[in-house]
């Protein structure tokens, strides 16, 4: 692909994914999805250029979700989980274990989930943490075994997407 075509994917993935993120505060119970799926545009990013222009798109996309977007706990999920983890995916599953490969997944996402909802309570002061960590800790615990759960199906629906983009997409379009 040409430089010019590089940039332009580049600037056509980073504009949808901005697109999605300023759909954060319009669409109720998308605080998870939305961002995901703005990370999702990362992936032709990574297959088409190289991991070091998508880490900069995620860079700009980061930085201008935390200013404009809607909802800055779904910019937050974005910056610091879900907009990065298709690329630290792809690092992550050169491993040749796949033992080692799911054992450092599930620690990047627990290291990372934990990274939020410190955050969440006491740097942005979100409503309803500091109550709910006081008033019910079994909640919390029930909560994070889920949520690894949904990064589970996360990871293999985000495998999926991959391998549908590189064996359909990509021979047609690209």
């Amino acid at each position: 692909m040409k430089k010019s075509g590089q940039i332009a994917l580049g600037g056509m993935m980073a504009a949808l994914s901005m697109v999605v993120m300023m759909l954060t505060g319009l669409i109720p119970m998308g605080e998870f999805a939305l961002p995901a799926i703005a990370g999702m545009f990362l992936i032709p990013i990574v297959t088409e250029i190289g991991c070091g222009a998508a880490w900069l798109t995620y860079g700009a996309v980061s930085l201008l979700s935390l200013i404009a977007a809607p909802s800055k706990e779904c910019a937050l999920y974005y910056v610091l989980f879900l907009g990065c983890y298709p690329l630290i995916k792809s690092f992550l599953e050169r491993r040749r274990s796949r033992g080692v490969e799911w054992a450092l997944k599930f620690l990047v996402f627990n290291v990372l989930a934990a990274a939020i909802a410190a955050l969440a309570l006491w740097v942005f002061a979100f409503p309803g943490y500091e109550d709910l960590l006081r008033d019910a800790p079994w909640v919390i615990a029930l909560g994070w075994g889920f949520l690894n759960v949904v990064f589970l199906v996360y990871d293999l629906a985000l495998t999926r997407l991959i391998s549908g983009y590189i064996q359909w997409f990509r021979p047609r379009y690209i």
